[in-house]
């Protein structure tokens, strides 16, 4: 075998396995619709070996009027139209409870709004979009 196919060889076997890593079946998907409470089940990681609990993921037309559900440390993210992610606000009555995360470019990834769940409780949120369209919705945080 020749140094460039040996070469390539090693390339493809050290490679292939790091660039397929990123796929996993386990990526956040939106909650249905059809769903006015939405929880993530999975608890915090305290060691290396545990599941980390996935964000909940939801467009905004889809919390009006709804409570949605998340574990302590996770985050309720906000699905909203590329491009306008910095645009838009939001607010909880205790953000003792759970803390809106504002979103945009920041390190070279642009990232979504959202609320970050701190303690076991229950606060009204809102959201706001860039035309003044204004969501309201119950966010109530549960222990792992």
């Amino acid at each position: 075998m020749n140094r460039t196919v040996a070469a390539t060889v090693v390339l493809v076997a050290v490679v292939l396995p790091l660039a397929l890593s990123g796929c996993t079946p386990d990526a956040a998907e939106p909650a249905s619709s059809g769903n006015a409470s939405t929880q993530v089940g999975s608890t915090p990681a305290a060691s290396p070996g545990q599941q980390v609990a996935s964000p909940t993921i939801v467009a905004p037309e889809d919390l009006d009027g709804t409570e949605v559900s998340v574990v302590i440390g996770a985050a309720l993210v906000i699905a909203v139209p590329d491009g306008a992610e910095a645009e838009w606000t939001g607010d909880t009555t205790d953000p003792s409870i759970a803390e809106f995360s504002r979103g945009g470019p920041s390190e070279g990834a642009v990232f979504r709004p959202g609320f970050v769940a701190r303690a076991v409780g229950v606060t009204p949120a809102t959201m706001t979009g860039p035309d003044g369209r204004e969501f309201s919705f119950t966010l109530s945080v549960k222990a792992p």
